[in-house]
């Protein structure tokens, strides 16, 4: 198999994200004068979050600042596809654009939980050398079962939900373009990008990886053997081993260390979908096998 990749993504700061054609007015802005009801809905520009009011008679009260008063419900649905969550969305019929000016060089850019969408275009345009690169990725409906019948009668699902790019070239100071392209359910779960972390030149990840879902559903069952089910939100599992050279053992275990309270994306493999997972890893181990190879046991979760 292939390498594996680790993505720490930057940051999108107010001044990296240059611009969008997601407005971002889901609710009033909250103004310091106004009296707000109980479950009244406000958003906060400066911290492009969306509150809720937990009280009535409520005015006055910065919501950043009085979480008694206040509950911050979601990112606004501009921010929503940074916040690194599995379960948010930012949703716009049609198309979706952001052009960022990264200051760095950005090798790899991931859009996953991908809806509804038909195309990606990915640009990268330097202000001395023009455009750098132009890549557009089509993440379509695919039939569910890859065979001829199916494709020409067949049910349809919706396509891909993950694209990567892993082969922009090295433009500090060029804008990155991403831009979407769907029906009128295009939504965007996570957009990702930065500089990823190649580990495993000595053959990469060794076969046998397991994969599977944690399940958060509840099932309860009475005196009688009833069962209750409520269906709940699910997110990826993996495990594998990773061929090291001995080289990597000691920068691989650093890096993990730095990464271990962060949310990354991390690549097991591009053939599968269920292998390319945002979240933490659990576990990491490092058996020192031979005096020039050694083999790394991760564990990875899943956000929701």
């Amino acid at each position: 198999m292939s390498q594996f990749l680790i993505l720490k993504a930057l940051e999108v700061t107010d001044a990296m994200l240059f611009s969008s054609t997601v407005a971002e007015t889901d609710y009033p802005a909250w103004a310091a004068g106004t009296t707000y009801a109980d479950k009244a809905m406000v958003q906060v520009l400066s911290t492009h979050s969306v509150y809720e009011s937990q009280v009535a008679g409520n005015v006055g009260v910065d919501p950043t600042t009085n979480p008694d008063k206040w509950v911050r419900v979601r990112a606004t649905n501009r921010w929503r596809c940074f916040d690194k969550s599995n379960s948010s969305r930012t949703t716009q019929a049609s198309s979706i654009s952001y052009v960022f000016a990264p200051g760095v060089a950005v090798p790899m850019v991931a859009a996953l939980n991908l809806v509804n969408c038909t195309s990606i275009r990915v640009r990268l345009i330097d202000p001395t050398y023009g455009t750098v690169y132009d890549k557009t990725l089509y993440p379509g409906p695919l039939p569910i079962q890859p065979d001829p019948w199916e494709w020409a009668f067949g049910e349809w699902s919706g396509g891909q939900s993950i694209t990567l790019w892993t082969d922009l070239p090295s433009f500090p100071t060029a804008k990155l373009h991403v831009d979407l392209v769907g029906g009128p359910a295009l939504a965007l779960g996570l957009l990702m990008f930065g500089a990823p972390r190649a580990w495993g030149d000595m053959g990469g990840v060794d076969g046998g990886v397991r994969v599977g879902r944690q399940i958060y559903s509840t099932r309860e069952a009475n005196k009688y053997g009833d069962l209750t089910l409520v269906k709940r939100p699910s997110a990826k599992r993996s495990s594998f081993e990773l061929r090291l050279r001995k080289s990597e053992v000691d920068p691989l275990l650093d890096f993990l260390d730095e990464i271990d309270a962060d949310i990354c994306l991390y690549v097991v493999s591009r053939g599968y979908e269920s292998l390319v997972i945002v979240g933490i890893f659990e576990n990491a181990d490092v058996v020192l096998e031979r005096p020039t190879f050694s083999a790394l046991s991760i564990e990875l979760l899943g956000t929701i």
